[in-house]
């Protein structure tokens, strides 16, 4: 795949088509998404705790990460995956919140 520039481009460009789907949902659904240039972004949402948010989308089989560490704890680490699992994500959400 290293060889396969094309393969590896497509691949960036649907990542970041993704990530920015993603940001712009999570901030109509109240979220403050710090800027991103990678796979995932940080996500806090303007009135629930990170880690009720990440219990409650554990509960619907939806995986994020939590961090309870200082600076932090209040964000979620969302990884960009498909659109399909995107979209798992946002309806988990929207049952939660």
């Amino acid at each position: 795949s290293l060889d396969d520039e094309q393969w590896f481009l497509e691949c960036c460009q649907r990542v970041i088509a993704t990530r920015e789907r993603t940001t712009a949902q999570l901030t109509q659904r109240g979220f403050e998404v710090l800027p991103s240039a990678a796979n995932f972004v940080f996500a806090r949402h303007a009135s629930r705790p990170a880690a009720e948010i990440f219990a409650s989308l554990r509960e619907r089989d939806v995986i994020v990460r939590y961090f309870n560490k200082p600076r932090i704890s209040e964000f979620l680490r969302i990884s960009i995956g498909t659109d399909e699992e995107m979209d798992a994500l946002q309806s988990a959400l929207d049952e939660i919140l």
